[in-house]
């Protein structure tokens, strides 16, 4: 089925038939208009209005058969841009003792006021049983989406067809799973044509047994995937294959060399458009990378969100650094040759050949410029000696699982799990990981709980050295009184590298929590660890403490107050001490009010925060907070004023307003955002 055909259908079904199934069905419409002013501190202003609805219905044709549309409508206007939107979709569904079938699709044209117009639109059918649990449950799935914009040439034009099958049955203590998928995708713009298909399957037990003194669980599975990209190209020409990602990473850390980032999915979601939130431009050491599993790549495309000018594009410096766990990094490539593609809005980046399980760029300059990234993605370029280069890739993994509990005496318990694992690459090199835990549990009575627990876990990468890890822990629990709780906890981590110890860390914790009085609590907690590094020599020291207390003064007044003590002894000894003061009062139904104190000491840095909040709710309908932040450390003092008002005009239209102003080094600078919303 074409793409105009898909199209046409699609809008048929929303402007023939979805008036005709909204008479007399439930029909739902929401309007959102907001308004938005920013005074800068260097004197400019920024200003935003969106407006978006939303209308939706639904409808039973029979009591098996229904249908469900929907038009959604945004604009958001800026000072020097505007976005729109605009996504049609409609649904058939029918639901029986047989089966299960749903005919749905969706167009979505995004129109840029200085950029190119994108259209995509895509159906999916899907058919799956409805019968009885005695017999396997089945069901299937096909789909097809185009893409495209409105350039010429198109800089983007994509084709994608997916289809796949499940099969399950469950019997007694045992069920079995199996999914088959396959897809194919062409880009035009790169003259590419993909196909991919995989197999999962996964065979599950788990009982127990006497009573559920002895559980046992287990499971095995079994994962394939192939897939092949031919692309066409000059004789002796290049061509662009995309290399699969499984996961995006970022985090701002100054040391790149060691340390973990966190998975970012907005970085490879597909949508080149929109913020995933990560700062390039004014952020310093920030980290930004992907999980390439061992696959070759020799380009990196970073996609912002606005254009940006190539004399602030040149003052980036960007470095390349792999890994093979995520956490050890090494410099693989310093000071990258790249350029930015006006057209695309994207950072085109550079780089020899490589293969890592991890690699991550690491911003060593940026210019100082807010600059948000909506995407990254790698890219092989390969020369060709004919007209087509094709590449494949293939993996399979296996998975074990087992679980077991036994409870031989009413106040004993035993755990024990197991966990094994092996990937095989194509190309890439083998992993096996292989990690086990046990504990046993002893609660003769309320004033000693004892709990013992022992873990392992090794990884194994061919080329790699094997890492191990090793932790035990024991912990006591008691409770000697109904107002007192008392826990005490040691644990050892150790840690090897291809057989060499590599650290080793001890950790020492105790937690008293007691009821003193009927409206007075207390709780104090306690922590000691102390780590080495035999690679470096390396002693580390920590402690910290922190101690609460919670007093209901009267039934409408509470006060909070907590006090934090840390020291640190490394290559540099630090201390720091917090105090935090609360108090809260709900005067009435109607008015409330609350302050927050913080005192921060930390050698060569004291600070001083404070909140003034009231929240007022004159009618059920109506809502109005205000509030006074006072923060001031040795370089300067920050004044910000806040309010929110949120008003319910009727059951159909509401009104929130937001207002804040900040006063910094002599500098004000404020905020206005209005939102009037209506829904029927």
């Amino acid at each position: 089925m074409g793409r105009s055909l898909v199209i046409k259908i699609l809008y048929v079904l929303i402007f023939i038939v979805v008036p005709l199934g909204m008479y007399a069905s439930p029909v739902s419409f929401t309007g959102d208009w907001r308004y938005r002013k920013l005074s800068k501190e260097d004197g400019g202003k920024e200003w935003s209005f969106y407006e978006g609805y939303f209308l939706s219905f639904f409808r039973d044709i029979t009591e098996k058969m229904n249908i469900t549309g929907s038009v959604r409508y945004t604009k958001d206007r800026r000072e020097e841009r505007t976005f729109q939107q605009i996504t049609p979709s409609f649904s058939f569904n029918i639901n029986n003792d047989i089966f299960r079938f749903s005919l749905s699709g969706s167009s979505n044209r995004r129109l840029d006021s200085r950029g190119p117009d994108y259209i995509t639109d895509a159906w999916d059918a899907i058919l799956a049983s409805n019968w009885s649990n005695k017999w396997p449950a089945l069901r299937f799935t096909y789909g097809r989406s185009f893409s495209h914009d409105d350039q010429h040439p198109h800089l983007v034009d994509t084709r994608n067809t997916h289809r796949g099958a499940e099969l399950s049955h469950t019997v007694k203590s045992f069920r079995f799973y199996y999914n088959y998928r396959d897809s194919k995708g062409e880009n035009k713009v790169e003259d590419s044509t993909s196909w991919s298909y995989s197999h999962f399957a996964k065979f599950d037990f788990s009982k127990g047994f006497f009573n559920n003194i002895l559980f046992l669980s287990a499971s095995q599975q079994v994962f394939y995937t192939k897939a092949e990209t031919r692309t066409e190209v000059e004789d002796g020409g290049v061509a662009l294959i995309r290399v699969a990602v499984a996961k995006a990473l970022f985090g701002v850390d100054s040391t790149p060399e060691e340390g973990t980032i966190n998975s970012t999915p907005a970085l490879i979601d597909g949508d080149r458009f929109v913020s995933a939130g990560v700062e390039i431009g004014a952020t310093d050491d920030v980290n930004i990378g992907l999980e390439v599993d061992y696959r070759e790549l020799n380009a990196l495309y970073l996609y912002t969100v606005n254009d940006v000018s190539d004399s602030i594009a040149g003052r980036f410096r960007w470095e390349l650094y792999k890994s093979h766990d995520g956490i050890n990094w090494d410099l693989a490539f310093s000071s990258l040759t790249f350029s930015y593609n006006h057209a695309l809005k994207r950072f085109e980046i550079k780089i020899p050949r490589i293969s890592a399980k991890y690699v991550k760029l690491y911003v060593a300059s940026n210019p100082g410029t807010d600059i948000y990234v909506t995407e990254l993605e790698a890219y092989n370029e390969v020369r060709s000696e004919g007209s087509e280069v094709t590449t494949t890739s293939k993996y399979t993994s296996y998975r074990t699982d087992f679980n077991m509990r036994w409870r031989p005496l009413s106040d004993i318990s035993v755990y024990y799990s197991f966990f094994g694992a092996h990937s095989v690459p194509e190309p890439g090199p083998d992993s096996t990981d292989l990690s086990y835990s046990a504990s046993i549990s002893w609660t003769p009575s309320r004033y000693f709980n004892p709990v013992f627990s022992i873990s392992e876990a090794r990884d194994k990468t061919e080329g790699e050295p094997e890492d191990l890890g090793r932790s035990y822990s024991l912990s006591i629990a008691s409770s000697p009184l109904d107002t007192l709780d008392v826990s005490f906890g040691l644990m050892r981590s150790e840690r090897y590298e291809g057989g060499k110890k590599e650290s080793r860390s001890d950790s020492y914790s105790l937690y008293i929590s007691a009821l003193l009085f009927p409206d007075l609590s207390a709780s104090l907690d306690l922590t000691r660890n102390t780590s080495k590094n035999y690679r470096e020599g390396d002693t580390a020291k920590s402690f910290s403490g922190r101690l609460s207390t919670t007093a209901r003064l009267t039934p409408k007044f509470t006060l909070d107050a907590t006090y934090y003590y840390s020291k640190s002894e490394a290559e540099d000894s630090t201390t720091t001490r917090r105090f935090d003061l609360t108090a809260s009062w709900r005067a009435s139904d109607v008015l409330f009010l609350r302050t927050t104190h913080n005192w921060n000491w930390k050698e060569g840095s004291n600070t001083y925060s404070s909140t003034y909040t009231m929240g007022l709710s004159p009618t059920p309908k109506v809502q109005l907070n205000v509030q006074y932040a006072y923060n001031k450390d040795q370089d300067e003092t920050v004044k910000t004023y806040s309010s929110f008002v949120s008003w319910a005009i009727s059951r159909y239209i509401s009104l929130k307003s937001n207002y804040s102003c900040q006063e910094r080094g002599g500098e004000k600078s404020w905020y206005l955002s209005i939102q009037l919303t209506a829904r029927f």
